[in-house]
């Protein structure tokens, strides 16, 4: 569960990713340190925590609505430093926060440009000096205050850890730059695929589109519906190779999509209404495949059998809900008498619809409550 959490976000920026990782991390680490605090009687430094996992928490929420993410790097460090240095101060200076404070400068140097990084850092070191003489004043007893060693020490390592925070800026900055051109790559030829793969599906159907303008009857039914189902899954590339996104799709645009390419080759002078709503956004390409397959078959059944007047309305949602997704596919027209002996039917419009439910690895239901109604179940 811990590794889906921190795998769980979706973007191109890899500094992003990166903060987002950190915030869990850190997160994790202070409901540690509370656990111990608390076992320990430390209620002070346990509150501190507290308070930082509410507001890292906080800053979460808000990185992964908007994902902004040089606004998220400067409350993050914020949040963190105040935390460590409050820690800091009230422990006085007896805490392992001190070391925190020295390796920030390593993950400021990550999120934030070069310059803003040493600013930032100056103004830590400022405010450790600060501590310091402040500790000084109030218990100049401290074994860290009386020991000029130990703090030339802690100078010294404050210094040779940013120093090696600069040369870790450039190489990750290198590194960074390196993965967006290769991801940049990978796109451009991800979206070539889609390209062609749309491109040579609508050479297929435009095929069998002359081979069915010379035929009639049966046989040109049956090439049409072969030139929608292939024109379906073309509809599903095209959608990939304009968009960003390369595993999902919208739900409520590709059924749009679909079902006014289908009444535009079978309605005619029909007047159908179709409504589509769903409460999930998009789909993964290999279930909105299935799904597209489904509805090309629904559709056509509707549009050329359900409605004995030239009026019609079909309904079509998606709902998800305890992972799992539930898929219905309503029209107002005829319906059938005994609905479920429909999927004992030979057709193959029939068997299509039933093979991509078994596909999905869900369970289909056929009833007709003043029309045909199918409902469709599957895990998410």
């Amino acid at each position: 569960m811990f590794e889906k959490l921190l795998l769980d976000i979706k973007n191109k920026n890899h500094k992003l990713i990166l903060l987002y990782r950190f915030h869990i991390l850190i997160i994790f680490v202070n409901i540690l340190a509370i656990t111990m605090d608390f076992y320990n009687a430390k209620y002070n430094n346990a509150l501190v925590e507290l308070f930082t996992v509410f507001f890292l928490i906080i800053n979460l929420i808000y990185l992964r609505k908007y994902f902004n993410l040089i606004k998220s790097s400067y409350i993050f460090i914020f949040i963190v430093s105040f935390s460590l240095f409050t820690l800091i101060y009230i422990n006085h200076f007896a805490t392992m926060s001190i070391v925190f404070v020295l390796l920030l400068p390593l993950t400021i140097v990550l999120f934030v440009k070069l310059r803003a990084s040493i600013i930032i850092t100056l103004i830590m070191f400022t405010t450790m000096a600060i501590l310091l003489y402040i500790e000084h004043l109030n218990n100049p007893n401290n074994p860290l205050i009386q020991n000029s060693q130990a703090l030339f020490n802690l100078a010294y390592t404050a210094g040779i850890i940013y120093l090696f925070a600069i040369f870790y800026h450039f190489l990750i900055l290198k590194t960074f730059d390196e993965l967006d051109a290769s991801d940049h790559q990978k796109e451009l030829l991800l979206k070539e695929v889609h390209h062609r793969v749309k491109n040579n599906l609508n050479v297929i159907a435009s095929i069998i589109g002359l081979q069915g303008a010379n035929l009639s009857g049966k046989e040109k039914e049956q090439l049409l519906k072969s030139k929608s189902r292939i024109e379906s899954i073309a509809i599903v590339h095209e959608m990939l190779y304009k968009h960003e996104d390369f595993e999902s799709i919208e739900f409520e645009s590709y059924m749009k999509r679909l079902s006014q390419l289908l009444l535009s080759m079978y309605s005619t002078n029909k007047k159908i209404d179709v409504s589509i709503k769903s409460d999930t956004k998009n789909m993964p390409l290999d279930v909105m495949v299935q799904l597209g397959i489904m509805m090309n078959e629904l559709l056509t059944n509707s549009i050329k059998y359900a409605f004995e007047n030239e009026e019609g309305h079909i309904n079509i949602e998606l709902s998800h809900q305890n992972s799992m997704y539930k898929f219905i596919y309503f029209d107002n027209g005829t319906g059938s008498k005994e609905p479920q002996k429909l999927l004992k039917s030979k057709s193959l419009g029939i068997k299509l619809i039933s093979l991509t439910a078994k596909q999905l690895k869900g369970s289909l239901k056929i009833s007709s409550p003043k029309g045909l109604k199918y409902e469709i179940e599957f895990k998410s």
